[in-house]
């Protein structure tokens, strides 16, 4: 029962989000950003959460020229909507920059959208996907195959934030 109800809860909240984002479009930016977290484990707020989504808003906005649109916090932790001053595919190249220039950034989900609300991908750019918090597979892959048990990836995560 309690795991239906965070079932519940969390996609509520992505559907929430998406809710925001789409009233966001078209745009008058040349890119949208949607700054959220990527914490393995059901705990996706408190404090861990918001020094991790501190620290990514900073290098996020010493990366790129944003102005923010909106900030919020829900069942899936904080999140933030930026206006972005350069085009959606050079924005999506600085965001992997952010994602991949320090050991939290892997952390952060920094999705960038078109004007016309078109999402903008690594694979659309020829990028290879995020690695594993624990290895040096893809994400996905460990994740579709169980590599690692959530208490291992929780500590991990913990550990990035906390040596913040």
């Amino acid at each position: 029962m309690w795991c239906d109800a965070l079932r519940n809860s969390l996609l509520a909240a992505r559907d929430r989000r998406q809710a925001l984002l789409e009233r966001r479009f078209p745009s008058e930016y040349p890119a949208i950003l949607m700054l959220s977290l990527n914490l393995p484990g059901d705990r996706k707020t408190g404090p861990r959460a918001e020094r991790l989504f501190r620290w990514g808003e900073q290098a996020l906005l010493a990366a790129l020229p944003a102005r923010l649109l909106a900030r919020e916090d829900d069942a899936l932790g904080p999140f933030a909507l930026y206006g972005v001053g350069l085009a959606a595919e050079p924005a999506k190249r600085k965001a992997i920059e952010v994602e991949t220039a320090h050991p939290a950034g892997r952390l952060l989900d920094l999705d960038i959208y078109d004007p016309s609300g078109r999402p903008v991908d690594r694979a659309g750019l020829g990028i290879s996907p995020r690695t594993c918090l624990i290895c040096s597979e893809a994400a996905v892959a460990c994740i579709r195959a169980g590599r690692h048990d959530g208490a291992q990836l929780q500590a991990r995560a913990h550990a990035v934030i906390d040596a913040l």
